[in-house]
């Protein structure tokens, strides 16, 4: 468990100092992350729901997993909005992300909340939970994209 735990940190440390050389990355290469992390969010959110509304059969170990993946991908989406990445190639995101940053990331942090609460109730399995948690991470995306995304 040590040398595990001394591989880690080792492994942590060359990737800081690795990151903190590399160039910047190009508004465009920001974009195309920032639209795969979405893809990954819808990937697993989407089942989820049919989970919640009952139109797939309930799976608690499936749901646990996606909930998991949505979390990460939440937490992801910090980077993913980089100043400069409004423009570079074709987007949704509205120019109000840029214009008014601190109600974006009031948002955006509602969206990691709300999607970690999501991944603890499905950790729990309590179904009332979860479908009360998941509601509240839907809510909290509709919030984001009334008012930053071009639909």
């Amino acid at each position: 468990m040590r040398k595990t735990l001394s591989f880690l940190v080792a492994l942590s440390l060359v990737g800081a100092t690795a990151a903190a050389q590399a160039p910047a990355p190009k508004p465009e290469q920001v974009i195309g992350y920032r639209q795969s992390l979405f893809k990954t969010v819808a990937w697993n959110f989407v089942p989820m729901g049919a989970m919640v509304k009952g139109s797939k059969p309930w799976d608690g170990v499936e749901f646990k997993r996606r909930s998991i993946a949505v979390a990460f991908a939440a937490v992801q989406l910090e980077e993913a909005f980089t100043a400069g990445s409004d423009k570079g190639a074709v987007t949704d995101a509205l120019p109000e992300i840029w214009q008014q940053p601190q109600d974006f990331t009031t948002k955006l942090k509602a969206f990691q909340r709300t999607s970690n609460a999501l991944r603890l109730a499905a950790a729990g399995g309590d179904q009332d939970r979860i479908k009360a948690a998941f509601g509240e991470v839907r809510q909290a995306c509709s919030n984001c994209h009334d008012k930053f995304r071009a639909e």
